[in-house]
């Protein structure tokens, strides 16, 4: 697990030497075994990569790394897990052991695209080809590992976070207010889109070839990611593989699978153990794991004082039943707390998924006794494990009989009608009402909010507006009139053919999953020096997932089919429980510990002299929530996060 940085500086200033020494040094914290630079000045191409040693300690896994022909350079971020595969079909005298020689010289023999094809991993590279003189950029079929580009004032730049490319003295920060509406939409800025104007995510599963005369010439270059692997094409090609597999037939299979993946994985030179969080997908890794190893595995849990958000007790009794070497750690909340102002450098650019904080302090807790940790992420979107996706198919059977011309013309009488009426008239909404919002104290004021409900005219926009924080984040954003749509929005299956749960699944297998969940753990994890990997998330796994018959995969219980799998490895009583957030009191803390910081965040005539969001929306939600007439926390969080990032730019 490294950093990668580089940039191709067509003016070929003076201080480039300078310029990528600094890139390359702002990500220390992924890769602080070692720095290497590779240059080719007449062409003003540079590399930079921090190094974190976890395959081939010696230098001979230093990198960039030159290919045997020397017609290859690559900078390379993440792990092959087939390397051993991929060696014995390529015949050439290497000089080391590890995945990333093996990678460029199968590259050499093969060609990019039959590589990507084969290769197994989580990973983002660049790769300059002498021969062709292009620049070569590739990302992981899942999205598990990142990589940002872009071309600005000449200079096209690339690297593993966004505080590299600002280290370049030619970066521009002008804000793109269409990546900002779509943060407050989903709390995330979706690929391809960054916060910055002109810089990209390259999206999962493509690389981008650049000519390098056809780019210096052409100052309206369009960057177009060739895709070599889809989420939805697999979905459609497989969806008919197994029709007459049974349960049983699928449970076998999947645990081979799963423990083939886990065992490849678990392929390191220094110290490896599990995050376990007690939920089914880490108990699943975890015992697997266990399974495979000699010894006890390391585990690794984070706890809480506040019991609605403390999770250790089931992760300790998982431990013990499986015999792992388990280390928690209870966390106060001042602990917490004091995570709160790394946030804006951690992340780069505003990301508002809360429980990032509990996810850095288990990646902390780690560090301390290993330098790889497995995850269980993936489980969720894969087998149907979010409850919205239930919530949102009982909604939309209750609603989609009625025209929809009187929804509308409902949601607009339900806009103008007092609180208090509503409270008393509308306590058969009460169905909607107890799971869309828990928090609120008032159903006049909730059916006000979940209004908008009615005004769905599909099932897809309903589940978009279920997953949505602002209402109408272009209009909460001032000045944004382009509405482009994101990476997931045009690629998640859409089709009158698939069942209403797969489409909702699918947009988060394509946006939630990679801009969300595998950034906060990424980050987390590596701000730590930490390499974590993500079983669920390998290939063959994730194409036998989508392979799988609907009722097999999923009941009307959310993600039941992981938990028959885990049902093998643990008692029925260690899975069965409710299912719990890796979260943190974020609502107490803005009306308690966090006001003063949150009100001075949110001062009004700060937020209307910055001229970037609704000032008075926000101003109106904040009274609300430190008088307790509702929660907002969810609202707010996303406007203090984007506040705290914005004054640390």
């Amino acid at each position: 697990m490294c950093g990668i940085t580089g940039f191709i500086d067509f003016s070929n200033s003076t201080n480039n030497n300078s310029i990528i020494r600094s890139m390359t040094n702002s990500l220390k914290h992924r890769g602080p075994d070692g720095s290497g630079f590779w240059s080719k000045k007449d062409f003003g191409i540079y590399f930079g990569h921090r190094r974190l040693s976890i395959i081939d300690l010696s230098e001979n896994g230093s990198q960039p790394f030159q290919s045997s022909s020397s017609r290859f350079i690559i900078t390379f971020n993440g792990e092959i897990y087939n390397y051993h595969k991929l060696k014995k079909d390529i015949d050439t005298t290497l000089k080391g052991s590890s995945d990333t020689e093996i990678l460029v010289e199968y590259i050499e023999k093969f060609g990019i695209y039959k590589t990507l094809k084969e290769a197994k991993g989580m990973f983002a590279f660049a790769l300059w080809d002498k021969k062709e003189k292009s620049l070569i950029l590739c990302r992981d079929r899942m999205g598990e590992k990142p990589l940002y580009y872009g071309l600005q004032n000449n200079v096209f730049m690339f690297a593993s976070e966004l505080k590299s490319l600002k280290a370049h003295p030619q970066f521009d920060k002008t804000l793109d207010k269409n990546a900002l509406s779509k943060y407050f939409t989903y709390g995330y800025i979706p690929a391809p889109m960054s916060i910055y104007e002109n810089i990209y995510k390259l999206p999962p599963g493509h690389y981008l070839k650049i000519n390098y005369d056809i780019l210096k010439n052409d100052k309206s270059y369009k960057f177009k990611p060739i895709k070599y692997w889809s989420y939805a094409t697999q979905f459609n090609e497989r969806k008919n593989f197994n029709l007459n597999i049974s349960e049983n037939e699928a449970l076998d299979q999947f645990d081979d699978l799963l423990t083939k993946a886990v065992k490849e994985q678990m392929i390191s030179d220094v110290p490896l153990g599990a995050f376990l969080s007690g939920g089914i997908d880490s108990s699943l890794v975890s015992s697997i794991m266990q399974k495979i190893s000699s010894k006890p595995i390391k585990t690794f849990t984070i706890g809480f004082e506040n019991k609605k958000f403390n999770e250790a007790h089931h992760a300790k009794k998982v431990a013990n039943f499986l015999g792992t070497d388990h280390t928690e750690l209870y966390m106060s909340e001042s602990n917490a707390l004091s995570i709160i102002p790394k946030i804006p450098n951690i992340y780069c650019e505003p990301f508002a998924d809360s429980s990032q904080i509990p996810t850095f302090l288990v990646s902390k807790l780690a560090k301390n006794d290993v330098s790889v940790s497995l995850s269980g992420d993936g489980g969720d979107e894969l087998f149907f494990g979010y409850s919205r996706y239930y919530f949102a198919i009982k909604v939309w059977g209750k609603i989609k009989y009625l025209p929809f011309e009187i929804r509308k013309l409902a949601s607009s009488l339900i806009a103008k009608t007092n609180e208090r009426f509503l409270d008393i008239t509308l306590f058969w909404l009460s169905f909607i009402i107890k799971e869309f919002n828990r928090e609120s104290k008032s159903l006049g004021r909730l059916v006000k909010k979940s209004r908008y409900l009615l005004e769905c005219s599909s099932d897809v926009q309903l589940y978009k507006y279920l997953i949505s924080k602002w209402t109408e984040p272009n209009n909460f954003v001032l000045g944004n009139n382009k509405i482009d749509k994101s990476f997931g929005e045009k690629n998640y299956l859409n089709s009158p053919e698939e069942s209403y749960k797969s489409h909702m699944m699918s947009f988060d297998a394509l946006s939630y999953l990679p801009d969300d969940i595998l950034v906060k753990v990424d980050r987390a994890a590596m701000s730590n020096s930490l390499e974590t990997r993500v079983p669920l998330l390998d290939k063959d796994v994730v194409e036998f997932s989508l392979s799988l018959p609907e009722l097999i995969k999923c009941t009307s219980v959310p993600k039941s089919f992981l938990k028959k799998s885990l049902n093998r490895y643990l008692p029925n009583e260690l899975i069965e429980r409710p299912k719990m957030g890796f979260g943190v009191p974020i609502s107490s803390w803005i009306s308690g510990e966090l006001k003063d910081w949150c009100c001075d965040l949110l001062e009004p005539t700060k937020l209307k002299n910055q001229g970037l969001i609704d000032y008075l929306d926000v101003e109106e939600k904040l009274n609300e929530h430190l008088t307790e007439k509702n929660d907002w926390h969810a609202h707010l969080w996303q406007v203090i996060v984007f506040q705290q990032w914005l004054e640390n730019e």
